[in-house]
C-alpha cells in the first residue's frame, strides 16, 4: 500500500488574445490538487515544476515574432511584406515570409527569407530575384520597422521603402502560410537512395529517393541515356553528394548517362543554405563531363562535336542560377602537313 493517496497535478495552458503587436501571449495555470494526505514537500516540488513548465511554455511563445508591412518602393510600387522569426534554438534562428505585389500583372507570393535585418526574394526554381535591408527601433523586448532598401540584385539599383505601415496582428488574404524554411530540415539531415526501373526494352529510369531524418520527403524519376547493364548499375557511381555552386555544401549530382560522343552526363540539385531547399539546377544536364575550378569558382566543359571540333564552355553561378559566360569553338587537331 502506498503512504498517500493518489495526487493528480492538472496542468491547463490557455493560449489568450494576442497583445497589441508585439505578439506576446498571455498564458494561465491552474493547478489543483486532489486527495487528501498530500505531503507538503511533495506539493512543492510539483509547484515548481509547475512553474518551470509554465517559463518553458512563455519562452516558446516568446521564441516568434511575426511582422506585417504594407508601403510603396520609392513611392510607386506597392508592396505587401509578412515575414516571422523563430528561434529554434540558440545557434538556429531563421527569418522566413512572402513578398507581395498586388499590382503586379499576375500576383503571387513571393519566397523570401534571410535574417531580420537582411532578406531574399527566391523564386520557386531558386533564382534570386530582389534583396530587402530593413532596420529597427528596438521598441520594449521587440522590434518596430524604421527603415528599408529594395535591391534589384541583377542591375545594383536601389528603391527605397516608402510610406510603410506596420500591421502586426493582421493577416492578410494572399498570405498561402508560413513558409516550410520555419521548419525545414538541415542539410545534414538528408540522406539518398535510389533503384532502376524499366522505362521499355531498351531504357531505364534511375529512381532518386530524398529522405530527412529517415522520413522520405519525395522521389525524382529521371529517363537514363543509353542502355544501363546490371553490372553498370552496381559499379558506377550514380549519385554523388558534392559542392558544385562552391558555397562550401555539399549539393546532389546524379549521373544519367553518355551523350553519342561517350561523355558522362548529369543531372544536378542544389542546396540553398537560407531557404534550406533542394533546387533542381536547370540547364546543368545539358554539361557534359564538368570541370569544376574551384579558385575561379566556375564550371568548364568540352563538348566534342564530331571528331575533329569542340566548344569549349564557361558557365558561373549568378543569383542561384547557372549561367553560361563563355563559348568558343576550337579545333581539336592541327592540319596535317
Amino acid at each position: 500500500m502506498c503512504k498517500y493517496k493518489q495526487l493528480i497535478l492538472s496542468l491547463q495552458i490557455k493560449q489568450q488574445k494576442i497583445l497589441n503587436h508585439k505578439n506576446l501571449v498571455r498564458s494561465k495555470i491552474c493547478i489543483t490538487f486532489v486527495g487528501q494526505n498530500q505531503n507538503m514537500n511533495m506539493k512543492k516540488k510539483l509547484l515548481t515544476l509547475a512553474l518551470a513548465l509554465f517559463g518553458m511554455a512563455i519562452t516558446m511563445v516568446a521564441q516568434s515574432e511575426v511582422h506585417y508591412l504594407k508601403g510603396k518602393m520609392n513611392g510607386k510600387i506597392a508592396f505587401e511584406l509578412m515575414y516571422e522569426v523563430k528561434t529554434v534554438s540558440s545557434n538556429d534562428i531563421r527569418t522566413a515570409g512572402y513578398m507581395y505585389y498586388p499590382k503586379a500583372k499576375n500576383p503571387a507570393p513571393i519566397l523570401i527569407a534571410g535574417n531580420r535585418e537582411q532578406l531574399e526574394e527566391y523564386q520557386p526554381d531558386g533564382e534570386i530575384t530582389g534583396k530587402l535591408d530593413l532596420s529597427y527601433n528596438k521598441v520594449n523586448d521587440g522590434y518596430q520597422f524604421k527603415s528599408g532598401t529594395w535591391t534589384n540584385p541583377n542591375t545594383g539599383r536601389k528603391l527605397p521603402l516608402t510610406n510603410v505601415e506596420e500591421l502586426n496582428g493582421q493577416n492578410p488574404s494572399w498570405y498561402p502560410g508560413k513558409p516550410k524554411t520555419l521548419s525545414a530540415p538541415k542539410r545534414e539531415d538528408y540522406s539518398f537512395k535510389y533503384h532502376f526501373t524499366d522505362e521499355d526494352e531498351y531504357t531505364k529510369n534511375i529512381i532518386v529517393e530524398m529522405y530527412a531524418n529517415d522520413e522520405k520527403l519525395e522521389e525524382t524519376k529521371i529517363l537514363l541515356n543509353g542502355p544501363v547493364s546490371e553490372e553498370m548499375e552496381k559499379e558506377l557511381t550514380w549519385i554523388e553528394e558534392t559542392d558544385i555552386n562552391f558555397d562550401g555544401i555539399p549539393d546532389l549530382m546524379i549521373y544519367t548517362g553518355i551523350t553519342t560522343h561517350a561523355q558522362s552526363m548529369h543531372n544536378a540539385y542544389v542546396w540553398n543554405p537560407t531557404t534550406l531547399q533542394f533546387y533542381y539546377s536547370e540547364g546543368f544536364e545539358s554539361l557534359v563531363e564538368p570541370d569544376f575550378d574551384t579558385e575561379n569558382k566556375e564550371i568548364r566543359t568540352v563538348v566534342r562535336e564530331g571528331y575533329e571540333y569542340a566548344y569549349f564552355e564557361v558557365y558561373k553561378w549568378k543569383n542561384g542560377k547557372l549561367k553560361q559566360i563563355s563559348s568558343k569553338r576550337e579545333k581539336l587537331f592541327d592540319d596535317e602537313e
